[in-house]
């Protein structure tokens, strides 16, 4: 072997001894890198288990408030609706009455209503037709002292149940409708508390 030979082998030689190192130490911290990786899922895993019941009871907590809270809406809905119908239902009642209950009704509306004073009394045309001939003398007959009404000569066709009472130039409007729409807060709480009682 020559001297440039020998100086060759003793490069490759040196040159297998680094790079056996070299991988040597690269598979050490391979190992330590795969390690790391390891213990760092390890825990992860061990995190996300730990985590994973209390995440799925917000889920479901989640959940159950957001049926609780439509289950309430859909109830409110129903509720409301049933209360409409309800008086709905208790304002056509009173033109399902017999002609003798309707101006019952009629009767001891325009005694609370009237003021002591002269005035006039209007009924919608189906009324008119139907009023009882004594209703006028029972009318003056009920009504308090100092209140006088008469009926009027012509219905006013735009009245459905009910009537108006005109004091001069003011109309006091005591028609079906008027009275549910005025009352009808109050006639809504009444409905609930009848039907919804607990």
């Amino acid at each position: 072997m020559t001297g440039l030979d020998t100086i060759l082998e003793s490069i490759r030689k040196d040159g297998r001894e680094n790079a056996d190192s070299i991988l040597v130490k690269a598979r050490e911290e391979a190992a330590i890198i795969k390690a790391h990786g390891e213990e760092k899922a390890q825990l992860r895993r061990e995190e996300i288990l730990r985590d994973a019941p209390q995440q799925a009871q917000d889920a479901a907590d989640r959940v159950l408030s957001s049926a609780h809270r439509e289950q309430r809406r859909i109830l409110l809905t129903a509720r409301q609706t049933l209360i409409q119908e309800t008086l709905e239902a208790a304002e056509k009642s009173l033109f399902d009455l017999t002609d003798e209950d309707y101006f019952a009704v009629l009767l001891g509306l325009a005694v609370k209503r009237a003021l002591p004073q002269k005035g006039e009394l209007v009924l919608g045309s189906r009324d008119f037709a139907r009023m009882p001939a004594d209703f006028a003398k029972k009318l003056q007959a009920a009504l308090p002292q100092g209140a006088e009404l008469t009926i009027a000569e012509k219905p006013n066709p735009a009245i459905d149940g009910g009537f108006l009472l005109l004091y001069g130039g003011i109309e006091e409007n005591c028609t079906f409708r008027a009275l549910f729409d005025d009352k009808r807060e109050e006639l809504q709480d009444l409905t609930n508390q009848i039907l919804f009682a607990d």
